[in-house]
């Protein structure tokens, strides 16, 4: 085993020992999963959307999204970004013809890209 290796586990079990034993019996059990996120820092909390979105805090925010479960954790977090922040974050996601959306609508087609795309194949894939 090779020392990032090690080093990777030892992030993970730290993690893992500060989670309720219902949170590692959700995780076991694939109702709940661990995600991966830009070294950057962690996800910005809503109330601190910045004044214009850099390339970085959109990779953050893109990745962010990707590791939420619900649709309105996605909501929630965007609630505080401006139009101009969310038409560089839905650019990032793939949204085309978003230019005269209003913001909630930004929001929406965001969450249903990233959150709700990835939440409908899962929910076909267990049919």
């Amino acid at each position: 085993m090779t020392a990032p290796v090690r080093a990777a586990l030892a992030r993970v079990a730290e993690f893992l020992a500060g989670l309720s034993d219902a949170e590692v019996a959700a995780l076991a059990e694939g109702r709940a999963r661990l995600a991966v996120l830009p070294a950057a820092g962690p996800p910005r909390a809503p109330a601190e959307a910045p004044e214009s979105a850099s390339p970085e805090d959109v990779e953050r925010a893109h990745a962010a999204l990707a590791a939420m479960a619900r649709r309105d954790e996605g909501r929630a977090y965007l609630s505080t970004w401006t139009a101009r922040e969310l038409r560089a974050l839905a650019a990032r996601a793939g949204l085309r013809g978003v230019a005269g959306l209003r913001k909630s609508e930004l929001v929406d087609r965001i969450v249903d890209r990233t959150i709700g795309f990835r939440l409908d194949s899962t929910a076909i894939r267990r049919r």
